[in-house]
């Protein structure tokens, strides 16, 4: 693993990413995984809706489904009453619109049955401008903790990669930034 120096610290290399590769990487993971479009969409007419409950509860089932957590779905549906969903998403996108991304993942983890891959999934999908996922590949292949300290660390990661790479591609998103990354650590 290379090691290199940034001011007077030596920090171990983990993943070389070039903004170039970006583009290229987001083409493969949109091979692999079913494209955010159609979630991102319907997490916007959940907002403008102001969170009806039954269809915050099928998004939010969605977005476990599309995360491939569906060994735990029933158990989420099952501990979590539709009304409940609704109010911890709707927490959650105000907590992110007042620029607070780590505590909204934290709010939607006191759902029952909802860690902090999950969580990361539904936030990112309801600000997807402002929001990553952190989930268990990027933590394992990159060493952050699964703790608020931890998706905060990524997040500011993501952040000042995405502010190198908008010089050539302005239309990028953080969420894209990690979907790159998660992506090169897959292999695609």
């Amino acid at each position: 693993m290379p090691v290199t120096s940034i001011g007077t610290k030596l920090q171990f290399v983990k993943l070389e990413l070039e903004p170039i590769e970006i583009p290229e990487l987001l083409k493969s993971h949109r091979k692999n995984w079913e494209p955010s479009a159609r979630l991102e969409e319907e997490a916007q007419s959940l907002i403008a809706e102001d969170f009806p409950h039954l269809r915050s509860a099928e998004f939010s089932e969605q977005v476990i489904r599309w995360g491939r957590g569906q060994r735990f779905v029933g158990r989420f549906r099952q501990r979590n009453n539709d009304g409940d969903i609704a109010s911890s998403l709707k927490r959650a996108v105000l907590m992110a619109n007042s620029g607070e991304i780590t505590l909204a993942v934290s709010e939607l983890q006191k759902l029952k049955y909802l860690g902090q891959s999950f969580a990361s999934k539904l936030v990112r999908f309801m600000c997807p401008i402002d929001a990553v996922i952190l989930d268990e590949v990027i933590r394992n292949r990159l060493g952050y903790q699964e703790t608020a300290a931890g998706y905060e660390e990524f997040l500011a990661d993501c952040r000042a990669v995405l502010e190198v790479a908008q010089q050539k591609y302005p239309e990028l998103r953080i969420c894209d930034v990690e979907a790159a990354i998660f992506a090169k650590i897959q292999g695609y």
